[in-house]
């Protein structure tokens, strides 16, 4: 790979971090504008998720940008302009030494090539042939997380290529796992749902057949997902499902902290019920996320018994 190459995306990681410490550090001071309903931890997230949207922001404005390295192209254009061979490089190099992961640009770049059918083989064997946790790399010499890189660029390219042929064999992986590092989960996530049409039935059916067992370990990952997907495109399935999985989860939490933030006011007098008949059994930190969901989809906690007699006085 050419050293001009290397010397634009090392500075391209290098501005992007700095923005992003500016950004953390900027919104860093806001926390005393916390709004009185937010905990802290919620509203440290929330600043969180704005300080990386706008990092992302003004990293797609620098790669829309003219560079003397690149003679006056963009970073945007001048990786069109590559041989898929080359791009393989730029793109397998991005993911084991940047920081930042792979610009946009390459991925966009790699995912209209017009060697498609070399991309799509490429991509997906990367993905079948990765190690998933530590132990599977079995290699003390190299950083699991990082090696992990590339197969999260090639689900960014399969998912901007449109290409689903991985679907149904990365859930039934992600499924053989009790227990998958955050960082593959979230990986294994942005992928499956890039395809909410094909994945949300798919979702169900694996739900479904789990639901005896208690909706554990990656099961409480789908109920998340499938929250995700729902939230951009409401329907009468999903739904049902999450109001399946709050029956049946043995960790009733997940369901609820999903019910709330899929928004369907329908879920009110399920919760409301289950408090009001579970009141001597019910655990206390259960019972606190239920009275927030109910008040988060706008619903009345005035007539709920309150086991523990503290909820309405800590709230109010």
């Amino acid at each position: 790979m050419k050293e001009e190459i290397k010397e634009v995306l090392a500075r391209y990681d290098q501005l992007v971090k700095l923005v992003l410490d500016q950004k953390i550090d900027e919104f860093a001071d806001k926390m005393d504008e916390r709004p009185p309903e937010d905990d802290d931890v919620t509203y440290e997230t929330y600043l969180q998720r704005i300080a990386m949207n706008e990092t992302e922001e003004q990293s797609r404005l620098m790669e829309a940008q003219p560079n003397d390295l690149l003679g006056g192209m963009s970073m945007n254009d001048y990786f069109k302009t590559l041989p898929w061979e080359e791009l393989k490089e730029v793109l397998e190099y991005s993911a084991l030494e940047l920081d930042r992961g792979v610009p946009d640009s390459v991925i966009n770049a790699v995912s209209s090539s017009s060697d498609k059918e070399q991309v799509v083989g490429y991509a997906q064997q990367v993905v079948k042939d990765a190690a998933w946790t530590d132990e599977e790399l079995g290699n003390e010499d190299s950083l699991f997380e990082m090696e992990f890189q590339k197969v999260k660029a090639c689900f960014k390219v399969l998912s901007a290529m449109n290409e689903s042929g991985l679907l149904v064999p990365t859930l039934e992986r992600f499924m053989s796992y009790d227990k998958i590092p955050d960082f593959v989960a979230d990986s294994v996530a942005e992928y499956i749902e890039a395809f909410p049409d094909e994945s949300i039935p798919l979702i169900i059916d694996i739900l479904n057949e789990h639901k005896e067992d208690g909706l554990t370990g990656p099961c409480e990952d789908l109920v998340i997902m499938l929250t995700r997907i729902g939230k951009e495109d409401q329907c009468d399935e999903i739904y049902n499902a999450l109001r399946s999985a709050f029956r049946y989860m043995s960790n009733k939490i997940y369901a609820v902290i999903c019910l709330a933030d899929y928004g369907d006011d329908r879920a009110v007098p399920m919760l409301k019920s289950y408090i009001n008949r579970n009141q001597s059994t019910i655990d206390r930190d259960l019972f606190y996320e239920i009275m927030s969901a109910v008040q988060a989809l706008g619903g009345d906690i005035s007539d709920i018994s309150d086991p523990f007699g503290d909820f309405q006085k800590k709230f109010k």
